[in-house]
C-alpha cells in the first residue's frame, strides 16, 4: 500500500525536507500541494510532481486523492487545519510544536480521536530529532546503567537569524512565543525522550527590544527521576549552537553539534569518540516512522499525545516567568 500524501503549506521546511522526505520515501507518493501564492503553488508542485493543487488547506484535506497530510505551516494554523483533516478522516503529521497551547493540543487529540466515527485517526508530531543515531546512542547509553545515575541533562542551541516584528517566529499570536517555542521546544522534547515525564520547570526569559516574544529563555526542569533539565535558547546570536551533555554519576556524554552527530563518552577509564550521522535529509526517518505506523496499525513514534508534553512543558515555562 502507497500513503497518498497532501503538504499543507510549501515554505522553507516543506521545500528543503518534507516534500522530498515523501517523493524519497518507497511507501509514499506526494499527491497534492495545498499554497495560498498560487504561483509559487505550481512551481513547487511541478517540481516534486504533485498533481493535486489548492489554494485552501480545507479543500486540500477533503481531496479523496489524499490519505494523509503534512501540516507545515505557521503554529497558529496547526489548530483549524488539523480539525479540517481529521473531519475529513485524513491521518496527520503536524510540524512542531504542535500548537499554540496545551489546550488546543488536546483539541487536536480529540478531533483526531473521534474521527471516522470514532475510529480515529493517526495523529503525530514533527519532533524529528528523536531519530538522530546520536540521540538514540545516547539515550541506550541512558538505559543500560553505563552513566550511572543522571544527574543533568543540559541543552544550548540559538538560532542567528535577527528576526523582524513581522516574522510570526516572534509573534505570540502566530507562533505562541519565541526561541523557546521555536528551537526550544525540539530540545524540551529530547529531555522526555532522554529522561522521562517532567515534574516542574522554573524558567527565566530575556525580552526582545524589537519583537513581543522572548529573545531568550533559560529553563531548569525537574523529571520523574530525580534528574534536572537545563535549556538555554536564543534568537539573534553570532552563530548556530546545538549542543547536549548528560552527566552521570559514573559518566558523561557530549555531543558538541547534534547536527553532525560526534559524541564523547567520558568514563573513569579515559574518554572515547564516536561519529553518528544523522540521515541525510533529517525528515526521512521521521516520514518513514509515521508511514510504518499507519502501514502497521501502531502509534508512530511522536504521536500527538507525546507531542503535547512539549507543549506542557513551555506553558508551565511561561508561567513560571510571568508571561
Amino acid at each position: 500500500m502507497t500513503i497518498r500524501w497532501g503538504l499543507i503549506g510549501a515554505g522553507d521546511i516543506a521545500n528543503k525536507r518534507v516534500a522530498a522526505a515523501i517523493r524519497d520515501d518507497p511507501n509514499s507518493r506526494l499527491a497534492a500541494v495545498c499554497r495560498r501564492n498560487e504561483p509559487l503553488l505550481h512551481r513547487f508542485a511541478d517540481e516534486f510532481a504533485a498533481p493535486g493543487r489548492f489554494t485552501r488547506a480545507e479543500l486540500l484535506a477533503a481531496s479523496p486523492e489524499v490519505d494523509a497530510v503534512y501540516i507545515a505551516t505557521p503554529v497558529d494554523c496547526h489548530l483549524p487545519q488539523t480539525l479540517a483533516a481529521a473531519r475529513a478522516g485524513k491521518h496527520v503529521l503536524v510540524e512542531k510544536p504542535m500548537a499554540l497551547d496545551p489546550a488546543e493540543c488536546q483539541q487536536m487529540l480529540s478531533a483526531c480521536a473521534e474521527a471516522r466515527d470514532g475510529a480515529g485517526v493517526t495523529l503525530g508530531v514533527a519532533y524529528y530529532r528523536r531519530f538522530y543515531p546520536v540521540v538514540q546512542r545516547a539515550r541506550a547509553l541512558i538505559q543500560s546503567g553505563r552513566l550511572g545515575r543522571v544527574l543533568s541533562v543540559a541543552c544550548v542551541t540559538g538560532n542567528p537569524n535577527r528576526f523582524g516584528a513581522d516574522d510570526w517566529r516572534v509573534q505570540r499570536s502566530r507562533g505562541g512565543g519565541g526561541p523557546l517555542m521555536d528551537i526550544g521546544s525540539h530540545r524540551i522534547d529530547l529531555f522526555l525522550h532522554l529522561l522521562g515525564e517532567v515534574h516542574g520547570v522554573k524558567a527565566s526569559v530575556i525580552d526582545s527590544p524589537d519583537y513581543e516574544a522572548e529573545q531568550a529563555a533559560t529553563l531548569i526542569m525537574r523529571f520523574a527521576h530525580g534528574a534536572q533539565g537545563v535549556l538555554q535558547c536564543y534568537f539573534g546570536t553570532v552563530d548556530a549552537p546545538d549542543r547536549l551533555e548528560i552527566i552521570g554519576t559514573d559518566g558523561r556524554v557530549v555531543v558538541e553539534d547534534l547536527n553532525a552527530g560526534d559524541l564523547t563518552l567520558y568514563t573513569a577509564a579515559g574518554q572515547t569518540h564516536e561519529a553518528h550521522p544523522p540521515a541525510g535529509n533529517l525528515h526521512a526517518p521521521l516520514v518513514a516512522d509515521f508511514v510504518a505506523a499507519l502501514l502497521r496499525g501502531r502509534a508512530p513514534t511522536v504521536s500527538g499525545q507525546i507531542g503535547k508534553q512539549t507543549s506542557d512543558a513551555i506553558q508551565m515555562a511561561y508561567e513560571d516567568a510571568g508571561l
